[in-house]
């Protein structure tokens, strides 16, 4: 019997885990899935300030090597989507494929200082009613803000799939050049979502990532 397969999701900044649990329940048959906390273990211990996208891959490959897993499929949305491409470029014999959902390459300076700025206005108590720490939640901005993959989306090797949602304009040209710039990469439009389309139209997201998961470990059969 062929052991399944592993698909780890990465969830974006201000969220938690189970903000994938619609998209974990409907797998395909011989998927299994990880979502991971993306700033350590979940318990807020090891939550560092100095947060950058190389630490962040590296914590999050601890925790699916915890898991037992060997080469997985990598589901991140926005700064999940980051580390995702992050681990894909550090580690490409272990990335089975790569599906990057309201991503960035290289994040608009200028959109990034007003989100900064939102931020550090916004009082401490506010984000801690969320699950989220102020100084962390910057010190993620910063990282995020000087991030430039535009140079390295040719050295992807994993199949990927890009999605967006039709009404997130702030990412859809960074949606654009990851599928131009990653030999080979799909991109998709979810209609009628936003920014968190994996919330906003869960069904429909659900629907494409199983059917590229399918195509994938379709092609994998093939070429063993």
């Amino acid at each position: 019997m062929q052991a399944a397969q592993t698909v780890v999701f990465l969830h974006g900044l201000g969220e938690s885990p189970d903000a994938w649990d619609a998209q974990r329940a409907v797998l395909p048959s011989g998927f299994d899935s990880l979502a991971v906390d993306v700033f350590g273990s979940g318990d807020g211990s090891d939550r560092a300030v100095s947060f950058s996208l190389d630490g962040a891959a590296d914590a999050v490959w601890e925790q699916i090597e915890r898991h037992g897993a060997d080469r997985v499929h990598l589901c991140g949305l926005s700064l999940g989507a980051m580390i995702a491409l992050q681990v894909a470029l550090d580690r490409p014999e272990r990335v089975r494929s790569l599906t990057l959902a309201a991503g960035q390459v290289k994040p608009p300076r200028a959109l990034m200082a007003v989100q900064g700025a939102v931020f550090r206005l916004l009082p401490a108590k506010v984000l801690e009613k969320q699950g989220a720490r102020k100084d962390v939640m910057l010190s993620v901005m910063r990282a995020v803000s000087r991030a430039d993959f535009s140079g390295q989306l040719d050295a992807v090797s994993s199949p990927t799939l890009v999605l967006c949602g039709e009404k997130d304009r702030p990412n859809m040209p960074a949606a654009r050049t990851l599928a131009a710039g990653i030999r080979g990469a799909e991109l998709c439009i979810i209609p009628g979502a936003g920014h968190q389309s994996h919330m906003q139209a869960p069904e429909a997201f659900a629907t494409l990532l199983r059917e590229f998961l399918t195509r994938v470990s379709a092609q994998e059969a093939d070429n063993d």
